[in-house]
């Protein structure tokens, strides 16, 4: 008996033990519960930032928006010329092709000439021909005028009667106006030869500006129409932007404002620029069907103006790898305050 209450005893200690880690453990865990919201690291530590983030995004969209006008809706602008004929005929030789460079006055285009070279042949002999009639002419003018003299003569000494001195001055008239009319037939004749010779000067095309080919039309063989267009240059020297701003814009802007531009070819390049020109209407009075506001129903819907800017350094350092083409994305930004 006395062994078994020493087990006893012994287990008491344990039950004890026991108890208190449980006790502790409940202590430990009842003030990580009870800790508010605002207190908890974990919660508001990562609230922070997220709540500074969005501050920070709402300051530079607010700094943007009041110092800065910007679009997307911009893009690389050069000369550009059309070249077509102005005469029917068939391309029989094109010099060049697309991305040639091509200087001003040089031949692009040959069109077939056999058959003005014979109308050239012919109106060259029509000349000759109308040239003879003149000699003729006045070879027969002289003649009437010397038989009118004489026939003047003989009238007043009452040698040859009225009527025959009538007929000799109406046959001194008749030459007067057929010599008349070979010198007019002649002029003709120089006219026609003239017109043939610059329509045989339109059969060689040259390049109105020096440039890159563009674009190629059409294919040697092909008949082109007077107007139609064989060739497209642009001159890829000198370009600038030209950026469609909203119409709420433009009270901010003045000419001779720095242009940051960011062009979406080359990212890694930031390119300096001027507002060369503002204007004077709106992108759409020159689209395909303008806005007839008058009638109908009427939406408003801001419109957007076009302005030049120019393009005058940049700050990457491959600027010399760097090559702007028409028809390139841009983005723009101008600083107004």
């Amino acid at each position: 008996m006395p062994q078994q209450d020493d087990k006893v005893v012994k287990q008491k200690p344990q039950l004890s033990e026991q108890r208190e880690i449980n006790t502790t453990n409940e202590n430990d865990a009842a003030p990580i519960e009870s800790v508010p919201l605002y207190r908890n690291v974990k919660v508001v530590i990562p609230l922070f930032l997220v709540v500074l983030a969005i501050a920070i995004f709402a300051w530079r969209y607010y700094i943007t928006l009041r110092d800065f006008v910007s679009t997307d809706d911009a893009y690389i602008d050069g000369d550009r010329v059309s070249v077509s004929t102005k005469i029917l005929g068939r391309i029989d030789l094109l010099t060049v092709d697309e991305g040639d460079s091509v200087r001003q006055g040089q031949i692009l285009v040959r069109l077939d000439d056999s058959d003005l070279r014979a109308q050239e042949a012919q109106a060259k002999a029509s000349l000759a021909f109308a040239r003879e009639n003149i000699s003729l002419a006045k070879v027969n003018m002289d003649k009437a005028q010397m038989d009118y003299q004489r026939a003047t003569t003989q009238f007043n000494q009452s040698v040859i009667p009225k009527e025959q001195y009538d007929h000799a001055q109406s046959e001194l008239e008749s030459s007067k106006a057929r010599h008349n009319i070979a010198i007019a037939q002649t002029a003709a004749a120089q006219a026609q030869l003239g017109v043939i010779q610059t329509q045989l000067t339109n059969t060689v095309i040259e390049s109105p500006m020096t440039g890159v080919i563009s674009k190629r039309w059409v294919l040697s063989g092909d008949i082109v129409q007077p107007g139609q267009s064989i060739f497209t240059i642009y001159n890829v020297k000198d370009v600038w932007v030209t950026a469609n701003l909203e119409e709420t814009s433009l009270s901010n802007l003045r000419l001779g404002d720095k242009v940051e531009i960011s062009v979406d070819s080359y990212p890694d390049a930031k390119f300096i620029g001027t507002i060369l020109r503002l204007g004077s209407n709106t992108a759409s009075q020159f689209s395909l069907i303008p806005p007839n506001n008058a009638s109908g129903n009427f939406t408003k819907v801001t419109q957007r103006v076009p302005i030049k800017i120019s393009i005058e350094r940049t700050d990457s350092k491959r600027s010399q790898n760097v090559y702007l083409l028409p028809g390139m994305s841009v983005e723009v930004k101008v600083r107004v305050r």
